[in-house]
């Protein structure tokens, strides 16, 4: 029977004149005590219940639109019954739509919990107490994750999931007598499907994931009942529920190994804090720079002018080394090694299955907030060939109930689909901070390792990155990974690597991406950019150097700087060896290695705190 009306995402509903609620910080959410945060933790947690126990075939239940991402790629909300997507899947990457498709993606997830909260209220909690859990669920907002905050150890800035995805279980107040706790499965630490992902009834099932090119090995996803992050190993029984790995997820965040031995005895960097303080600290040209990994340049697709260096770091490209951190890729790796172990984030086709995707990427939309106060001027500008416009639509998502399309431009301002962000607003208004009030409030969250690169010295400083075009397809989409690292005698130094987040291409038929395999018939290539400032000035204990002038480090780049390509079948699909003037070419690889230099605003002969360091003048390392 067809639909008569679309699902409206609307968001939560604010009085006129009232204040516009925030979306919080998770961990600071969790832990507050206050009377109304221990009702709002309590509603999220029944509502998540509740919303992933509605049976799969329903168009508003957990599974359909954890679907939306990607598998089981059916349709979602359309005027038909759900079938297999003509035209593949609906999620958007690898192209400038990539942070807003994700925005009204992020609010029906929102929507619907408050839904299901209000049901909770209205059906179970007694009439004395509804005022009170009434009044929190209408102020509560999808909390995020910060995942480049320094959440285990806000002195060491050591990074970790959050604390409410570590728990199997949790206390919270009971909803029928909401002055005693109860203790609950927690929605959060898993999702578990009806029965195993691969015997759902057609259409959604979930089909395995081949991982190489010779057909024999695949992510075992349709054997899974229960998401997992790091559980899944080649040849090891537990498939159904293979648990959560967490402390490998924080390993890898705070670590980024790469999933092989660095080989060098020396601690852990923050250089994911260190990327998103770039991020906002870069002067983009354009929105296109900023949002998404796609590369395009008219004069010579392959090449990267000096000037075009600053438009290379991107919101996709660190948002796709997250995925691979928390969830894992090692699947056929024997042995104990620290970081054996697949898991659902880092697939783009089941990611969103795992319930920490939300709060995830909750905070990528919450990085384009920030981005867009600091930039307002920038708002899909300068688009390049084959680039969506902003009045195109954002399939499947609908504005009302008559099958209208959310577009870029509808997701503009994020204060009309009913949330705000601390970060970005005025206290006590529905207004914007002072861009001075939102970098100072950058600095505190993510400027210390820059600051650490400065020291006492408020001079210019050198600033040394990799930049890379690649092809996100090379392997016809199959997921791999390029480690940099820089090779000496007795061990090897890893400094960074680029993730592509992809899967196998198939035709949309065959239940794959169009859109995808469009791009790669088209040529279309990715850009990312990997910082060596923070490792180098960290790291003088094994290179040597007293300082980072180019005369020390240009030769250490040509010398020593080596990558691997690694594909998640655990094989090396390309290894350099020798000098980089010397390597050949994979796939359509260029690396170019940029020079440049790093400025902070100071006053009275102090950083200035309320301003964001100044990048540019930057030149190419040749490395013949």
């Amino acid at each position: 029977m067809a639909n008569q009306e679309s699902y409206a995402i609307t968001g939560i509903p604010v009085e006129s004149g009232t204040i516009i609620p925030v979306r919080r910080e998770v961990d600071e959410w969790y832990n507050d005590n206050s009377r109304q945060a221990q009702v709002q933790v309590s509603l999220f947690i029944l509502a998540l219940q509740q919303f992933q126990n509605i049976s799969y075939k329903d168009k508003l239940s957990y599974f359909q639109i954890a679907g939306i991402h990607h598998e089981p790629v059916v349709t979602w909300d359309e005027k038909d019954p759900p079938k297999p997507n003509p035209n593949g899947g609906y999620c958007v990457h690898n192209n400038v739509t990539f942070p807003t498709w994700h925005r009204p993606y992020m609010l029906v997830y929102e929507q619907r919990l408050y839904e299901l909260m209000r049901v909770i209220v209205k059906e179970t909690v007694p009439a004395e107490h509804k005022p009170e859990w009434e009044n929190a669920a209408s102020q509560w907002r999808l909390p995020y994750w910060d995942f480049a905050k320094g959440i285990i150890d806000s002195r060491t800035r050591t990074l970790g999931v959050p604390v409410l995805c570590t728990k199997d279980m949790v206390d919270i107040l009971d909803p029928s007598k909401p002055l005693s706790t109860i203790t609950v499965p927690n929605p959060v630490y898993k999702f578990t499907a009806e029965t195993l992902m691969g015997e759902l009834d057609d259409p959604f099932k979930i089909p395995p994931e081949e991982i190489d090119d010779t057909g024999k090995n695949f992510y075992p996803w349709d054997k899974c009942k229960s998401t997992t992050k790091y559980g899944l190993m080649k040849d090891s029984a537990s498939t159904e529920d293979a648990g959560q790995d967490v402390k490998k997820s924080n390993l890898a965040l705070n670590e980024h190994p790469w999933y092989r031995d660095n080989k060098a005895p020396y601690d852990p960097l923050e250089s994911l804090t260190y990327e998103v303080h770039r991020l906002f600290s870069f002067k983009f040209s354009n929105w296109g720079a900023f949002a998404s990994t796609k590369y395009f340049n008219r004069d010579n697709p392959r090449k990267i002018p000096a000037a075009q260096t600053m438009d290379i770091l991107s919101l996709e490209f660190i948002h796709n080394n997250v995925h691979n951190w928390v969830g894992g890729t090692d699947y056929l790796r024997s042995g104990d090694e620290r970081f054996w172990g697949a898991g659902h984030m880092s697939s783009i086709g089941v990611a969103s299955f795992d319930p920490i995707f939300y709060l995830y990427h909750c905070n990528v939309d919450r990085l384009t907030a920030i981005w867009q106060v600091l930039n307002p001027d920038h708002w899909f500008d300068k688009p390049q060939q084959g680039d969506p416009l902003p009045v195109d639509a954002l399939t499947p998502f609908h504005v009302d109930t008559k099958y209208k399309y959310f577009t870029s431009n509808d997701t503009q301002s994020w204060r009309k689909l009913g949330y705000d962000y601390d970060t970005v607003k005025q206290p006590g208004t529905n207004k914007d901070r002072s861009i001075s009030d939102v970098k100072k409030l950058i600095n505190e969250l993510y400027g210390q390792p820059a600051l650490d690169v400065f020291g006492d010295d408020a001079r210019a400083q050198d600033d040394y990155v990799i930049n890379v075009i690649y092809d996100r397809y090379a392997l016809n989409g199959i997921p791999y990974t390029i480690v940099f690292y820089f090779e000496f005698e007795k061990f090897r130094k890893i400094v960074g690597g680029v993730y592509n987040f992809s899967t196998k291409l198939r035709s949309a038929h065959e239940g794959g991406c169009d859109n995808c395999v469009k791009q790669k018939n088209e040529g279309v290539l990715s850009a990312a950019q990997v910082s060596l400032t923070y490792t180098l000035h960290k790291g003088k204990e094994w290179h040597g150097f007293n300082s980072l002038k180019p005369e020390n480090i240009v030769p250490l780049i040509r010398n020593r700087l080596r990558w691997v390509i690694l594909g998640n079948d655990n094989t090396v699909k390309f290894e350099s060896h020798g000098p980089p003037a010397a390597y050949p070419t994979w796939e359509s690889l260029k690396v170019i290695p940029s020079h440049g230099t790093i400025s902070y605003p100071t006053r009275d002969g102090k950083f200035e705190l309320g301003d964001l360091p100044s990048y540019g003048h930057y030149d190419h390392i040749d490395l013949a």
